[in-house]
């Protein structure tokens, strides 16, 4: 968004409301100096008019009109009958009618001018009669022309302002449309490819298990897990492309609140199955956190126990313990790293634990991870407001 100048925040600063007490500080300091230093013996009645046009341009921000037309009177009943000669009116009347050209347009700023021109040409001058009209040309037009210099200034900046946050909006809308496109496409290749392979594999997995009957139970229970890996993967894909292409869709999550223990003890007795030794503390309260940092739970149990098997090895012994804390939850998984070496990977690095720190700095956590000396500890700390309050 582009920010106003320092002008324009100036005039925007001197036409503010909030203003008007530090304006009428100045206006009465310098008011009361020159009646004090400057005027000629000024009277009560001179105080008194110089004190009520101080006390009428206050109302210029609510009623600049009717402000700029009092303080004309005033200015005039300065003129008849003052005996120091109206200075304070002078200024006053035109700080008036500047702050009405400022801000109104139309017939109200010429309809002030006029009046206070009048002013000086019912007041007779030295000079003579050319000397009345420059004078009341003069200290009508000069407010004038400040004052509607003052308003074409204000309009420029709130012009800028809403051309500023028009493109804003459509630089907002160009961008949301291309990440629709982006995620649309993604679930696409996702529906079309990925979920294409994984229901091939189900389905080879399920005729498998039926085609080799007799086969010794360690590899039918092989063959039951893939089946069933796979079947929870397909489910899981259908919800990311449901969500990939519609963000706002109600009541698709990956994981509800109150699954959210059964989902996490299936992840365990996966990992146990592999061989992992688990001792698992979850809270039975967890499921009063809202869905987003429920399934971000789960992912760091998916992910921290998937790397315990890989890197502490099967037979390593491992802790999970999640529950509430004040205002959030505590996450801890930790392993001794005594198991058998797990088999050697491609050699690519892993983006898990760089996927896991984006979800908890998204919510506004906190997450580390990293030896202990003997094995891997995994912690974190999320901000959890329950599924009820969010």
């Amino acid at each position: 968004m582009v920010e106003a100048s320092g002008v324009d925040r100036g005039v925007e600063w001197l036409l503010d409301a909030r203003s008007l007490p530090i304006r009428m500080v100045v206006l009465c300091a310098v008011g009361a100096g020159y009646q004090l230093l400057l005027a000629d013996a000024p009277t009560g009645l001179d105080w008194a008019i110089a004190a009520l046009s101080l006390l009428a341009v206050a109302g210029g921000a609510r009623w600049p009109l009717a402000t700029a037309l009092t303080t004309t009177a005033l200015l005039l009943i300065g003129f008849e009958f003052g005996q120091s000669g109206p200075a304070v009116s002078k200024v006053v009347a035109a700080v008036a009618l500047t702050e009405l050209a400022a801000r109104q347009g139309g017939w109200r700023p010429l309809l002030g001018a006029g009046a206070l021109a009048g002013a000086y040409l019912a007041h007779p001058a030295l000079g003579g009669v050319a000397a009345m009209g420059y004078r009341a040309v003069v200290m009508a037009a000069a407010p004038l022309l400040l004052g509607v210099l003052l308003r074409a200034a204000r309009e420029n900046a709130e012009r800028s302002r809403r051309e500023a946050l028009d493109l804003e909006r459509r630089r907002a809308t160009e961008i949301a449309a291309a990440r629709a496109v982006e995620r649309t496409a993604i679930a696409r290749e996702l529906h079309d490819l990925i979920a294409h392979h994984v229901s091939s594999t189900v389905l080879r997995v399920g005729v498998a298990r039926h085609a080799v009957p007799d086969a010794p139970p360690a590899l039918l229970a092989v063959l039951d897990d893939i089946h069933a890996s796979g079947k929870a993967t397909l489910v899981d894909l259908r919800k990311l492309v449901t969500i990939l292409r519609d963000p706002q869709a109600n009541g698709e999550s990956f994981v509800a609140p109150a699954d959210l223990p059964d989902a996490i003890a299936t992840a365990v007795d996966r990992a146990q199955r592999l061989g992992l030794r688990i001792e698992a503390e979850v809270g039975a309260d967890i499921i009063e956190v809202d869905a987003t940092v429920g399934l971000t739970l789960l992912r760091l149990t998916q992910e921290g126990l998937a790397n315990t098997v890989k890197h502490a090895g099967t037979g390593a012994d491992a802790r999970l313990a999640i529950s509430r804390a004040a205002g959030g939850v505590d996450f801890l998984l930790r392993d001794n790293g005594s198991g058998a070496p797990a088999p050697a990977g491609d050699g690519t690095r892993g983006v898990g634990l760089i996927g896991l720190h984006e979800r908890v700095a998204l919510l506004g956590g906190t997450l580390s991870a990293g030896s202990t000396g003997n094995g891997w500890r995994l912690a974190a700390h999320l901000p959890a407001p329950t599924a009820a309050a969010s």
